[in-house]
């Protein structure tokens, strides 16, 4: 008999499994799909044992059967057939690998928001938190305009942009990538592009630095290659970049995974690791979230993860039980975006608040209803979880209705031209306001902000840095006074009509010097 164990045999087994494992970055997103959803694996074994020890053990579903179909007819006009023959196992236990796994993904998905939703400090606070000193003004379709304008190196383009808090301002900052296939293997990263997010003028700095390790580089050199050799089993989210001291540093928030069990499904829960720290010598460090908030380049600026903090505001529908969230509903909450043709808000929101940065989630009751009636916070620092109610006679009016306002109380602008973006809360003596930038179809610049009081609806538009320093004060702009959502329409409408009326008298007036 024939050996299976040959020394050529072995040593291509440890060859391979060497190479695996050199290579393991590369499997990184098919491997965490199933460690961070295990019933998934779960689903597959129950499915093959109901294929193997359940249904294989009916007879009638393994006897060959017959199908007749008529597929047309012969020259003579006669019916033509096709015969297929088939068993009735091997499609059952097909359909049983695909529906049984997906049922154990749904079930695993119900547990983890469960578990989330009893388990995470809802904390419950009396006031919103003051956000009306920096309240950002740039949109990003704006911002990332202005940076491709600015961009003159031929063979770099601009990476995916993310918010930070750059020397007590919030800006847009741009990594500097290689562009094409080619110069991804030869060209390092080149830096940064940033754009002030505190004025709508056109302020942006390129700051270039070599960097030995980045998101667009290949193969050693890449961000990811070198992340997932220092921690694997985590996920991230999109990088950002801070610039201290004549460094470049890239920021990566990591989440792991804890496994529980639910109806007998295992399921992961997840929960803030820490960042990744990579200075443009490639060196990565590992901080726990602890070390994030002391360390001199991170401390101060957003920490916790934007998606997590969605996640563990989109649980709070589980919070009284899976039956409830399916048919009873009560106290059952529904994060809804604002879309445009330009874009996609997602929450949660980013504000610069008295107590520091923090992730803001309006959510509203399910239904139809574009009203809020919770605000959730996340510190974005130490990532605190905390929930402002509202009684239901208080609804307050949400980012999508509000959007609706903004265009009633400007009837004259073509809708067709311009977009209403980035819906930004911000708190001003209590008070919940929704800002939306109002810009051209290309982005190439803002025409104007817009503040909906999502308590009165009422709109007030301003047009510059000082009309809008003028608002967040307290005081209304002069050169854009506040508009209601009824009365205040007429009257705008009114005025049209005697601008119309003074030019066809003008127009009646060139005629007639034209016939004399």
């Amino acid at each position: 008999m024939k050996r299976f164990f040959t020394p050529a045999r072995i040593i291509g087994l440890i060859l391979l499994l060497a190479g695996l494992w050199y290579f393991r970055t590369w499997f990184h997103t098919p491997v965490m799909f199933f460690y961070t959803r295990p019933e998934v694996i779960e689903g597959i074994l129950v499915a093959w044992l109901v294929s193997r020890f359940g249904l294989g053990r009916w007879p009638f579903l393994t006897r060959q059967r017959r199908l007749e179909l008529e597929v047309g007819t012969t020259q003579a006009g006669q019916p033509k057939t096709t015969t297929y023959r088939y068993r009735l196992l091997p499609l059952l236990a097909g359909l049983a690998f695909i529906l049984i796994p997906l049922l154990f993904l749904l079930l695993g998905s119900w547990g983890r928001a469960t578990y989330l939703a009893q388990t995470l400090p809802y904390e419950k606070i009396e006031r919103l938190y003051d956000s009306s000193t920096r309240v950002r003004l740039m949109p990003f379709e704006v911002a990332y305009r202005y940076a491709k304008d600015s961009l003159q190196l031929s063979q770099y383009r601009l990476g995916t942009g993310n918010m930070v808090l750059r020397d007590g301002k919030l800006s847009w900052v741009f990594p500097l990538r290689p562009d094409g296939l080619v110069i991804t293997f030869t060209r390092q990263n080149k830096g940064i592009l940033v754009v002030d997010a505190t004025t709508q003028e056109k302020n942006s700095e390129m700051i270039q630095r070599d960097m030995r390790v980045g998101e667009g580089m290949q193969i050693t050199d890449n961000l990811w290659w070198n992340l997932f050799r220092k921690r694997y089993f985590v996920t991230t989210e999109d990088p950002y970049y801070i610039d201290k001291d004549g460094e470049i540093y890239t920021i990566v928030p990591a989440v792991r995974y804890e496994f529980r069990l639910y109806w007998g499904i295992v399921h992961t829960v997840p929960r803030f690791a820490g960042l990744f720290l990579v200075d443009t010598q490639g060196t990565v460090a590992f901080l726990s979230p602890e070390e994030a908030r002391e360390n001199p380049i991170t401390a101060g600026n957003r920490i916790f993860p934007e998606l997590l903090a969605r996640e563990y505001v989109n649980a709070y529908q589980f919070k009284l039980g899976v039956l409830n969230k399916l048919f009873i509903h009560e106290d059952q909450i529904q994060i809804q975006d604002v879309t445009s043709p330009i874009q996609i808000n997602r929450q949660p929101f980013l504000i610069m608040t008295e107590k520091g940065p923090m992730w803001l989630v309006a959510t509203e009751p399910y239904g139809e209803s574009h009203g809020i009636f919770k605000i959730f916070i996340v510190d974005a620092v130490t990532g605190r979880l905390m929930l402002y109610e509202l009684p239901e006679q208080g609804i307050l009016t949400g980012p999508v209705r509000a959007a609706d306002y903004v265009r009633r109380a400007n009837p004259i602008v073509d809708w067709s031209r311009f977009e209403l973006v980035e819906p930004l809360p911000f708190i001003r003596d209590g008070h919940l306001f929704w800002k939306f930038a109002v810009i051209p179809g290309d982005a190439a610049g803002i025409a104007y902000q817009a503040f909906v009081n999502s308590e009165s609806n009422e709109v007030v538009e301003a047009q510059t840095d000082q009309d809008v320093a003028a608002f967040l004060a307290g005081r209304t702009p002069e050169a854009f006074p506040a508009t209601g959502t009824t009365g205040d329409i007429g009257e705008i409408i009114r005025q049209i009509q005697e601008k119309l009326k003074e030019i066809e008298d003008l127009i009646r007036q060139l005629q007639s010097l034209e016939t004399e």
